[in-house]
């Protein structure tokens, strides 16, 4: 099941400011081992955060230019457990106005209907 966020956008409470300081780009990817089903609402939301501490470590305070996709497989053995990636990036920036705080085009989001339990998780951060 494949689902993203289209092109990439900035939140409508930044669209129409102009940022203070743009920084480079982060790509930010992570991989989950989820049993039981799949709210990938909230595996992008936990994605975002972790992608938004990365940006201010780095001296921003917002997140322009956000995009996403997400992909979950169904292993062959394993009947009720399925392994999420998530591709997060956006452009690192420093603004006086606050950051949206959510993932973009959260709506278009596919998951798998069950109690989510994670088993297991895994980043890499591109720069």
């Amino acid at each position: 099941i494949k689902s993203s966020s289209g092109p990439a956008r900035t939140h409508a409470v930044l669209a129409d400011t102009k940022p203070v300081k743009v920084g480079p780009r982060v790509i930010h990817t992570e991989h989950f081992v989820c049993k039981g089903g799949v709210d990938s609402g909230r595996l992008l939301d936990l994605s975002r955060k972790k992608l938004y501490t990365t940006a201010k470590a780095m001296g921003g305070n917002v997140l322009l230019d956000e995009q996403w996709d997400c992909r979950i497989r169904h292993p062959k053995l394993q009947k009720h457990e399925f392994k999420v990636t998530i591709h997060y990036s956006a452009t690192v920036a420093r603004s006086f106005f606050p950051d949206g705080q959510r993932p973009v085009s959260i709506e278009a989001a596919k998951g798998i209907k069950g109690l989510m339990t994670v088993l297991d998780r895994h980043a890499e951060l591109w720069c």
